[in-house]
């Protein structure tokens, strides 16, 4: 049997306001999910149907997207690591070409160690950025010219001074040949003649 409670007026127009929000809510799936969010919150015990509906759709959806994710996101750090192996490889092979070019332009073993020693210290990555400051560094030994004795004068066959000069003059002249040749010969072999005579007496 219905039990009859008296309720003030005021209390009472505030209930009827508050079951047509209500209702009006319920009535709209988008305001009633939000109630069953604020209902959830306030008592996790809730029965929520919309909310349990929409996370019983919306999880497998999430799991595909989390495996897509994760497998684009393998490809790229894939394709990041082969193209940096591969710069890696083409600057390998750079280094390479360029410490055999130091070998077949006459670089010793131990001048190449040395290139790449200053390489590893200054962080250089071409080989002759490397060498530019290995040779300013270590310029190359000019080469030894022939001279002569201490005033560095240098050797001169062709200079003419006294007599037997001036026949290996004619015979360089003439390369050997002609009249002038043999003419210089002869007047070589007789002076050494009377040399080897004088000096028998």
């Amino acid at each position: 049997m219905a039990r009859t409670v008296e309720v003030d007026e005021g209390d009472w127009n505030r209930m009827v306001a508050l079951q047509g929000v209500a209702s009006k809510i319920v009535a709209n799936p988008q305001a009633k999910r939000l109630l069953e969010q604020a209902h959830k919150t306030v008592d996790p015990n809730a029965v929520t149907p919309l909310l349990d509906q929409e996370k019983a759709t919306i999880e497998p959806l999430n799991a595909v997207k989390n495996e897509l994710t994760a497998e684009i996101e393998k490809l790229r750090k894939e394709r990041e690591d082969e193209k940096r192996e591969q710069t890696l490889a083409a600057l390998a092979k750079k280094q390479n070409d360029g410490l055999a070019r130091l070998r077949r332009a006459g670089y010793t073993d131990e001048g190449i160690k040395q290139v790449e020693t200053l390489m590893q210290e200054k962080g250089l990555l071409d080989v002759d950025d490397a060498v530019a400051i290995f040779e300013r560094h270590n310029p190359p030994q000019v080469p030894a010219t022939p001279g002569g004795g201490i005033t560095g004068e240098r050797w001169n066959f062709g200079a003419v001074e006294g007599e037997s000069d001036k026949n290996i003059q004619a015979l360089l002249t003439n390369k050997g040949d002609g009249s002038a040749a043999d003419a210089a010969a002869m007047r070589m072999a007789n002076e050494a003649l009377a040399e080897l005579r004088g000096a028998r007496r």
